[in-house]
């Protein structure tokens, strides 16, 4: 029988993107990436497919777009990515948002292996191309900045044409331009921001660039960019990631030990409880797994185990994530999630809420991620976990 030796580090991390090599489960998403890259590395007349990958708060859309990046880079040949994470800043006028992205082509980029050097000198040339013309173009232009500008200084297209030209060139097959949290074009970005990148893909793609685009968004936002902006959505093949099933749960929770090589055992009733707990949700997963390895070093973790750890692991919870949800409403919106709670129900319209403007605070309450929207007019909260701890801020409120 094997020895259980002692855990020599802790794989999991609920704060940010999960390192690709512990990435679980959403193969179907994964093999469509892969054929679609593989399609055009193997022929030039293929053009690739634009994904839309949509979810609610901590699915994994950005630990996905970094896992496409690890397959480009490891697994495919003669390949170039970026991920542009956008925010609010990025999006306010479209040569804001463009600077951002060629910044990004020419600081973040991965490229596959055997091209590296090659490419690398190419990029650099071009970097410093770009540079010098910002310095000379941008630096004497404050209204760089203005949001109500009508024209652009800086013309995307060209410039992406231009460097895919000499990526080409030097052998590269495909680009990945990856924009993570594409929401902010729509809440933040200048009048028509949607139609203008619908321009830039469709102009790039007509002139024979073989960029890939692949966007992430809040899946509640997807029906108002369709309505604002049909003709961008058609360019997309959307993909919507949800929560895990139980063989989901099952790999988050095994992948990163294996991995690792770390010889802790989880029973299959503590997996199955972690599942249930969470609703298969991966943040809540993750944490959970996080603060059991930083009691539990070795063996085997067993129900008895779990359960003496879970009290502890729910109160740094509370701490941690649902205290400061909590604390980012307004009064007006505390209110209304604490009627929430009193429901009884965890599904609900604005009408079930007495008051006023209860649409207008479940807007923002979906755009602050606490609302998810499920059916027109029906919502419930981000977790039920966060509806618990609700409850008991309203027994203590009485």
């Amino acid at each position: 029988m094997t020895k259980m030796t002692k855990m020599t580090g802790n794989p999991f991390y609920a704060r940010g993107a999960v390192n690709p090599k512990y990435f679980a489960n959403r193969d179907e998403l994964l093999r469509f990436f892969r054929e679609n890259v593989e399609e055009c590395i193997n022929s030039k007349i293929v053009r690739p497919d634009n994904i839309v990958i949509l979810g609610n708060w901590g699915v994994g859309k950005t630990s996905t777009l970094y896992k496409f990046s690890d397959i480009l880079h490891n697994e495919m040949e003669n390949t170039f990515s970026v991920i542009l994470p956008l925010k609010p800043s990025i999006c306010t006028n479209a040569d804001i948002f463009a600077t951002s992205l060629i910044d990004a082509l020419f600081r973040q980029y991965s490229v596959s292996t055997p091209l590296k050097d090659k490419i690398v000198e190419t990029i650099r040339e071009e970097s410093r191309v770009w540079e010098k013309w910002k310095l000379e173009k941008l630096s004497l232009s404050p209204e760089l900045k203005r949001r109500d500008r009508r024209y652009s200084i800086v013309n995307l297209t060209e410039t992406l044409l231009n460097l895919w030209n000499k990526l080409e060139s030097n052998g590269i097959e495909i680009g990945v331009i990856m924009l993570d949290d594409i929401h902010y074009l729509l809440t933040e970005g200048w009048d028509g921001s949607l139609y203008d990148l619908r321009t830039d893909i469709q102009a790039l793609s007509a002139q024979g660039a073989r960029y890939m685009f692949v966007i992430t968004g809040q899946t509640f936002l997807y029906p108002e960019m369709h309505e604002l902006a049909e003709p961008f959505t058609r360019l997309f093949e959307k993909f919507e990631i949800d929560n895990f099933d139980l063989n989901g749960t099952r790999e988050v929770i095994e992948k990163p030990l294996r991995v690792e090589g770390i010889e802790i055992k989880i029973s299959d009733d503590v997996i199955e409880r972690i599942h249930n707990i969470t609703e298969g949700h991966p943040f809540f997963i993750v944490f959970i797994m996080r603060d059991l390895l930083r009691k539990i070093k070795q063996g085997r973790i067993d129900m008895e185990k779990f359960n003496e750890s879970y009290p502890s692991i729910i109160d740094h919870l509370t701490k941690t994530k649902f205290q400061d949800d909590f604390n980012k409403a307004t009064d007006a919106e505390r209110e209304t999630l604490l009627k929430i709670a009193e429901l009884g129900e965890e599904v609900f319209t604005p009408s079930d809420i007495a008051g006023r403007s209860q649409s207008k605070l479940f807007e923002r309450l979906m755009e602050k991620e606490l609302l998810v929207k499920i059916s027109r007019g029906k919502y419930r909260l981000y977790h039920t976990m966060f509806l618990e701890f609700l409850r008991m801020m309203k027994k203590g409120t009485k």
